[in-house]
């Protein structure tokens, strides 16, 4: 299994499948807020999602052997690691406002367009724990490129 998860073009293939899902999931959610309302469709997108975290947990810990991760460690991590929960939910519930009103194809070109950019900004600072990698004349024109994208996808 670890030489699987190490391959560069099965991580391609999780990255694409993870796409499609995000696409799928906002219009989920969406269809969803019509029939619950906006809180009930997060909280049931939340509580779902845990779920399905728990069961890979108990999998990767049970079967595949990955160590318990030790309390002390996790204690010392830095304090912004804990707010990837609240980076969720901003994304559930942005979704969940916009896709009714922007349309999917328009909602998820920002969303993608914003997390190009401020990864690249990640990048070139070295947030986050990540190495640095400077923020070239390329990147920069292809962000640009990604804004007039979204401009043509939001207008036609």
């Amino acid at each position: 299994m670890a030489d699987l998860l190490s391959n560069v073009i099965f991580s391609g293939f999780l990255l694409i499948l993870a796409g499609i899902t995000l696409a799928l999931q906002a219009g989920c959610n969406a269809m969803l807020t019509r029939y619950g309302g906006r809180s009930f469709s997060a909280v049931v997108s939340f509580f779902v999602g845990t779920l399905v975290c728990l069961i890979f947990f108990g999998i990767d810990v049970g079967v595949l052997g990955t160590p318990m991760p030790d309390l002390a460690t996790v204690r010392a991590a830095p304090g912004y690691v804990w707010l990837g929960g609240v980076m969720g939910f901003i994304y559930v519930s942005s979704n969940i406002y916009a896709v009714p009103r922007l349309g999917a194809g328009t909602t998820l070109s920002i969303f993608v367009c914003a997390q190009v950019i401020m990864a690249c900004l990640i990048d070139n600072f070295g947030l986050v724990g990540d190495p640095q990698r400077t923020y070239t004349t390329w990147r920069i024109l292809a962000s640009i490129g990604l804004v007039f994208f979204v401009f043509v996808i939001a207008r036609f």
